[in-house]
């Protein structure tokens, strides 16, 4: 976060994007937000005469009666509490989790106490609820171990499990199978859709696939994945389904350190420092992969990315080093945009190198290659509105033997090329990776629309904004929006904001960046350029409000 003085200015803000006025000075405060906007669905109610109804209660009765018992809990403890001839209740829980699976029916839960467990686990089909204490705290997810012993995979599923099983709070170590040393999630054609998720899954083997997780096709949420081991896949092999806000780290393979074959949605996960000698952090991912922080994996072709075809759109590709070639993403042909890619290293292709797809709206930037091409090198695809500064290499520090980039702003460039400028991006603060454009940049309203683009850019935030001369998006991985405060004579506080026809918006405010009330409960667009708001309250703040802060909000 920011904070800056201006005395006799103002400034303002949309979308997360605080400011804020002061009796005598204006303090402009930029931070990230996450507005949450809740929506509410009515329920329908419909008649029926009195014969209906007895009918329908009837059937009820019938349904519930014949739909099995109420889903039951069961419970397993260390001994000596636990023991698997108990009952498997609170007071006298069984000692093993495996009997707490075998006891168990679909739709039942088998909550397991802290402590460590050496045994091998196995749902056999069954769409049970396992979990620890507290899945919620680390301390109790830390606590409570299933260890493998090294006599096979920790977790096998038979692969017929739905997403109504859940396996949720464990440390799982200590497997080490031919696939998934960690958990096994079945084979062709039967693997889990079981939901997997606030565990720590760390320390297992597999010889050949998936040395923390195989075969896993639910959803992968929140865990830890970390110091596994594979030949292909250290940390995920061939898991389809939606893998999310994990932290994926410390996994090595020779193919593959963080994740291979994962065709799904991959977003919002940390993938740092897994190495291999292809494909560092990801490896033949063929799905969505988005708004994940790529960073400080290691490999000798592709640090970051290897040979991914799916769209990789809004991440973080950044500090990734290959020996040889292509130091953030190689041989990725899919669609590439709106992500910020810094600080890679390789011998060629620091950046980008043989991506022969579509590159869009990208910020690549400080990337060093040893010998060839510190952005991009060997690339034969489309390469628009992007940001290509601050890379360094012997030859071609920017872009070398690649098709010809368009609409794009890149450092010292003079050949040519369509809309192609060489003008300073102007970045908010690139000593602190902040690649935001200030208010200047040339690159402003200066890239194409190209009708391919993405609904939004690297925050969230929308595509082609009106950013002071044009309703044209901006070249680079971040739209800038216009954010104004202005005072009137009087002690109004005026505010413009960068707008989309159709759409309205509220107004808050708040004098401590906390307490935040509307201020504006509606304000309809002015249409695709900007739209104004005045606040007639500003002149009467009381003597001890110094400061009011602003957000606007898109409803």
């Amino acid at each position: 976060m920011t904070h800056r003085l201006y005395p006799l200015t103002m400034a303002a803000a949309v979308d997360g994007i605080i400011s804020s006025i002061l009796v005598g000075a204006v303090s402009h405060t930029n931070c990230a937000e996450n507005d949450t906007v809740h929506t509410t669905a009515e329920r329908g109610a419909s008649t029926m005469n009195l014969r209906t109804l007895r009918c329908a209660m009837s059937v009820f009765l019938l349904v519930s009666l014949s739909s099995g018992l109420i889903a039951a809990e069961w419970y397993v403890a260390p001994a000596p509490l636990g023991n698997d001839s108990n009952a498997g209740t609170n007071e006298s829980p069984f000692a093993t989790v495996q009997r707490g699976i075998d006891a168990s029916s679909d739709g039942d839960t088998v909550i397991v106490a802290q402590g460590t467990y050496v045994e091998k686990i196995h749902f056999n089909g069954k769409n049970t609820v396992l979990t620890s204490a507290d899945p919620l705290d680390p301390g109790v997810v830390g606590s409570t171990i299933i260890d493998g012993n090294r006599a096979g995979s920790v977790v096998t599923f038979s692969g017929t499990e739905t997403e109504a099983c859940i396996l949720s709070g464990f440390t799982i170590r200590n497997g080490e199978a031919d696939l998934g040393g960690g958990i096994c999630g079945g084979a062709d054609p039967n693997r889990t859709h079981a939901t997997i998720r606030n565990n720590m899954i760390g320390a297992n083997r597999a010889v050949e696939s998936g040395g923390g997780l195989y075969g896993c096709d639910g959803t992968i949420r929140n865990n830890t994945i970390a110091g596994n081991l594979a030949s292909r896949g250290g940390g995920l092999n061939l898991c389809n389904g939606t893998i999310e806000d994990n932290t994926i780290t410390a996994n090595s393979a020779y193919s593959a350190g963080g994740l291979r074959q994962c065709d799904g949605i991959i977003q919002n996960n940390i993938i740092s420092g897994n190495s291999a000698s292809w494909g560092g952090g990801l490896y033949y991912c063929n799905g969505i992969m988005r708004s994940n922080t790529i960073t400080g994996n290691f490999a000798t072709w592709g640090g970051g990315l290897y040979e991914c075809q799916g769209a990789i759109q809004s991440n973080t590709i950044s500090s990734n080093t290959a020996s040889i070639y292509g130091g953030g993403l190689v041989f990725c042909n899919g669609t590439i945009q709106s992500n910020i890619i810094r600080g890679n290293l390789a011998q060629e292709g620091a950046g980008l190198a043989s991506c022969h797809g579509t590159t869009h709206s990208n910020t690549i930037t400080t990337n060093t290659a040893g010998a060839y091409g510190g952005g991009l090198a060997y690339c034969e695809g489309t390469a628009r509105n992007c940001i290509i500064w601050g890379n360094t290499a012997l030859t071609g520090p920017q872009v070398y033997e690649s098709n010809m980039p368009t609409y794009s702003c890149i450092q010292e460039w003079s050949g040519g090329g369509e809309g192609n400028m060489a003008s300073q991006p102007e970045f908010l603060d690139p000593n602190a990776a902040d690649y935001r454009l200030q208010a200047g940049s040339p690159c402003i309203d200066a890239g194409y629309n190209d009708p391919a683009l993405p609904a939004t850019d690297i925050a969230g935030m929308h595509r082609i904004m009106f950013g002071g001369k044009s309703l044209t998006v901006d070249m680079g991985a971040y739209e800038y929006y216009v954010n104004a405060l202005s005072p009137e004579l009087g002690g109004n506080a005026v505010l413009t904001w960068s707008s989309l026809a159709g759409k309205t918006y509220s107004v808050l405010c708040c004098s401590d960046l906390v307490t935040w009330q509307t201020a504006a409960e509606t304000v309809p667009s002015l249409g695709d350029t900007t739209t104004t708001w005045t606040d007639t309250t500003a002149p009467f703040l009381s003597p001890s409000v110094r400061t009011r802060y602003y957000r606007t909000v898109e409803k």
